[in-house]
């Protein structure tokens, strides 16, 4: 493994837990524990109380990525050049991290807007996405692999794309609405006051409105793990994280009705939310390794091919 590809690895890693960090602030109401930016109450060196401390912890969380990201940045430049695709992807996640660090500091001029606070949190998710893709490219392009040429005509990588997509639609709903008044308008699960269609205008409608989408993600997530041992049985890696990501989802489901159940316990709302975000990393890595792991039937040219070759060195010799 090269150091380009370590340090992608420990960004993406050092993301997740500022996505977490930043859960944590939003839970436990610490969003404006410094009520400015950059500076904290006008100070680089924090006052010692809590809110302020998870808030600065996040900030401090957020330098650290900077940090990597710069060390990603150098490593581009020396040694991807040659790799133009891995290269603009690293390019692209630069802008989308400049862009995450000024919605931050607008987050906290303007007290913490819903749309701005989910705003923040996807740029977060897009970003890490970017590094996953980037990642999966350069494993494969160091090891002198290419993507298959009709990994998107195939059933699974559209699947796996598919899933990925709902899953960051579902992340982000989430996230608005727990700035919302719609976090706990519903006081039941899954059903809405005992019915599952509330009004589409209403902080009701948008919390039904999210709950259908995550149902729908779990139906995309139930097809693509079948669909893995169908197209993909020849890669076990493409078998089993689509099983993975299908228990992450259910576990997060039952931690978004016990969100209802506790009335938002700030560590239940923390681990919904970094259970979304994991399924995303998963999915992001399925849908991107489907463009390099071959299907059942490609593996087996594969391997006949292979098998062609060694009778032909063994006649050879």
């Amino acid at each position: 493994m090269t150091w380009f590809q370590r340090l992608l690895i420990t960004t993406i890693l050092a993301t997740f837990a500022l996505v977490v960090i930043g859960g944590t602030v939003r839970a436990t109401g610490s969003g404006l524990g410094c009520p400015d930016w950059p500076t904290c109450h006008g100070s680089l060196i924090p006052k010692l109380e809590k809110h302020t401390l998870i808030e600065y912890s996040h900030r401090t969380a957020a330098t650290v990525v900077g940090i990597l990201f710069l060390g990603v940045t150098f490593f581009t430049f020396k040694t991807e050049r040659k790799n133009r695709l891995v290269f603009w992807l690293a390019f692209t996640a630069g802008v989308v991290l400049l862009f995450q660090i000024i919605l931050g500091g607008i987050t906290v001029k303007r007290d913490l807007p819903a749309e701005i606070v989910a705003a923040h949190l996807a740029t977060a998710m897009t970003f890490m996405g970017i590094m996953i893709v980037a990642a999966v490219i350069a494993h494969f392009r160091a090891r002198g692999a290419g993507a298959l040429p009709a990994a998107l005509a195939t059933p699974y990588t559209r699947l796996a794309l598919a899933a990925a997509a709902v899953a960051f639609i579902t992340l982000v709903l989430g996230s608005y609405i727990s700035g919302t008044d719609a976090a706990l308008a519903c006081k039941s699960w899954p059903l809405c006051g005992g019915s599952s269609f509330a009004g589409s205008g209403s902080a009701q409608g948008l919390q039904m409105l999210h709950r259908f989408v995550a149902g729908l993600l779990g139906v995309i997530l139930a097809g693509l793990a079948y669909m893995g041992f169908e197209e993909r049985r020849a890669e076990p890696l493409l078998v089993a994280l689509p099983l993975v990501a299908l228990a992450v989802y259910v576990a997060q489901a039952l931690v978004g009705a016990a969100n209802i159940w506790t009335s938002l316990a700030a560590g239940i709302v923390v681990a919904h939310l970094s259970l979304a975000a994991l399924l995303w990393c998963l999915l992001v890595g399925v849908a991107a390794l489907s463009f390099y792991l071959p299907g059942r039937r490609a593996a087996a040219a594969r391997d006949a091919a292979a098998g062609e070759r060694a009778k032909v060195a063994e006649w050879a010799r």
